[in-house]
């Protein structure tokens, strides 16, 4: 036999127990997901669908202790144009800031003059805290057969975490908003 003869031979035998091994060990990722024809658009607090939501000033004194709740601030998230007789749940992400897990909260931003064990509590209307990145402890719209506009109101507050004081400082902290169509 030539030498190209058996270069070809070992290569073609070399290639096919290299197709069987990878087809031994197969593996498969499934996507799923929803397309729909209609997106809501979102307002906060009558505004765009960025905004601030500023927390007032609060003595440090007001969270003395770990689980302290202080310095309430509402809030209102409202849908406008969305598909009709639908139901739309609104949760919020820490796709920006960090959130902990262990409290459902949005952890303040670190660094020079920031405020040090406090984080950022949201609740809904009724007020039933909102556990970020959880979508369902997010809130219901139930969209009309005319497609109104409909709001929601939120709180957002201070919450001191930890066996440590809360020091004074600045609180920075970001949420993302998605919606889920049902």
């Amino acid at each position: 036999m030539s030498l190209m003869k058996k270069a070809l031979a070992i290569a073609l035998l070399g290639s096919h127990v290299a197709y069987v091994y990878a087809v031994g060990y197969s593996m498969d990722v499934y996507f799923t997901g929803a397309y729909t024809d209609e997106t809501c658009v979102i307002e906060i607090n009558n505004g765009s669908n960025n905004e601030v939501v500023q927390l007032p000033k609060i003595s440090v004194m007001s969270l003395q202790k770990n689980g302290n709740e202080a310095g309430s601030v509402p809030f209102n998230i409202t849908l406008r144009e969305c598909p009709a007789s639908r139901t739309v749940a609104v949760f919020f992400n820490s796709a920006i800031s960090g959130a902990d897990t262990a409290t459902g909260n949005l952890i303040n931003n670190s660094g020079t003059d920031m405020s040090n064990n406090v984080q950022v509590r949201l609740r809904k209307e009724d007020s039933s805290q909102v556990v970020i990145d959880d979508a369902t402890s997010g809130q219901d719209y139930l969209i009309s057969a005319t497609a109104d506009p409909l709001s929601h109101r939120f709180l957002a507050s201070y919450y001191a975490k930890g066996d440590s004081a809360v020091t004074a400082g600045k609180v920075q902290t970001v949420a993302g908003i998605e919606l889920v169509y049902k």
